[in-house]
């Protein structure tokens, strides 16, 4: 299985990768701007590049097997197509509550237990901000 449009794939595993982890996938945040997603078929990397204060610009980078990139007929479209669908629709949900957040009446709640990364991820930035 693989996080791509058809939940499957016909290419290897990345490396040496075998086991258990074969149907695992490895998330990482690389403070302050780099978000890190290890699949058993590829790696994809996306970079976050602040604007301005209101906007974003993020860059995803994905990366395959060399030899199975050398292959006649590789197509990596099932991942990519899969990250860009799946991309699009937390953009839209970031630019929602975007929205919320700029207005006066908005209050912080709290995290959900799958926003775990976030919540890290925003205290870890904040501490650094008031070390500054």
């Amino acid at each position: 299985s693989s996080l791509t449009t058809s939940g499957h794939t016909s290419r290897p595993p990345v490396g040496t990768v075998s086991g258990a982890d074969i149907d695992r996938i490895y998330y990482y945040t690389i403070f302050p701007t780099m978000l890190l997603s290890l699949h058993p078929d590829y790696v994809m990397a996306h970079y976050i590049s602040a604007v301005d204060v209101a906007r974003t610009r993020i860059t995803c980078v994905w990366l395959f097997n060399p030899h199975e990139m050398a292959r006649a007929g590789f197509d990596a479209t099932d991942a990519v197509e899969f990250w860009d669908m799946t991309n699009r629709q937390d953009w839209h949900m970031c630019e929602l509550s975007q929205l919320g957040v700029r207005s006066r009446a908005y209050t912080p709640g709290p995290y959900a237990h799958a926003e775990s990364i976030v919540h890290a991820f925003d205290t870890h930035y904040l501490r650094t901000m008031e070390r500054l």
